[in-house]
């Protein structure tokens, strides 16, 4: 059984100021997971694994940065089908169930049920302990998990209240962080339509993987957001670029731009 707790108090150290200030002017930018990995870096004795997402319940959720080793990255698109409804996170967003509150889930190996989830996800990792940071928003729940590995152990309760302060921080972040990130990319929508115009002779799941390329997702991410594999996303990425003559994302963007 994994341990969670509904936060009444808080309070934010004067130390966190600059903190604050780093992750407000990267708001919306591509240097806002950075000043998160580095928040995080700062305030512990390290993280094997950091994941921002935003969730409305167990079905449905987006994820806006994450950091870990190689080999994660590659498993996301099957977490994302697969495992997040039953990942214990979910749990914990029953502690937080009016906007603003925050709960805070420690999970250990020994807490979760699924061998198959804990194997993937947490054992051949070397993952020891995961905290996970819920804060309910006005449309959804906001999340920070924080994951050590066992050459660091698990973490302090200095550590925690630091993680608490700095999730307090930045989780009111992520809305307005999506909108902006938003805002400065035309929609995989838009792009799709104009490829569809341009280049017929595509498939649609062509004009959805190249949409993607030119707004430069990678091919990780563009296998999470349409939901199928990475070998699939290269599959159709290099057929698009055989059909159209071209080589590179480069060439795609230019086309598309004329």
């Amino acid at each position: 059984m994994s341990y969670i707790r509904k936060i009444e108090e808080w309070r934010a150290p004067v130390s966190m100021g600059a903190i604050y200030e780093r992750l407000l002017e990267s708001t919306g930018t591509e240097r806002f997971g950075d000043a998160i990995h580095d928040a995080v870096m700062t305030v512990t004795g390290g993280a094997r694994r950091i994941y921002l997402f935003e969730a409305t319940g167990r079905e449905n959720s987006e994820l806006q940065y994450f950091f870990g080793e190689p080999r994660l990255e590659a498993m996301l698109p099957t977490y994302s089908r697969h495992y997040h409804n039953i990942d214990p996170v979910c749990d914990a967003y029953s502690a937080a169930p009016c906007i603003s509150d925050i709960a805070i889930q420690r999970i250990r190996p020994e807490d979760i049920s699924s061998e198959e989830f804990r194997r993937r996800f947490f054992d051949q990792a070397g993952i020891v302990e995961r905290v996970s940071i819920i804060q309910r928003g006005a449309h959804a729940w906001r999340v920070i998990n924080v994951s050590r590995h066992r050459s660091t152990g698990m973490f302090s309760d200095g550590e925690l209240d630091a993680l608490l302060g700095l999730a307090r921080l930045a989780l009111p972040m992520l809305p307005l962080n999506r909108r902006r990130a938003q805002a400065r990319l035309p929609s995989a929508q838009h792009v799709q339509d104009r490829l569809k115009l341009l280049f017929p002779s595509l498939t649609r799941r062509e004009q959805e993987v190249c949409a993607r390329a030119t707004m430069g997702m990678s091919v990780e991410a563009t296998a999470i957001d349409l939901g199928i594999a990475k070998t699939s996303v290269m599959t159709y990425r290099k057929r698009s670029y055989q059909r159209l003559g071209i080589t590179s994302v480069h060439e795609l963007c230019a086309l598309i731009a004329y």
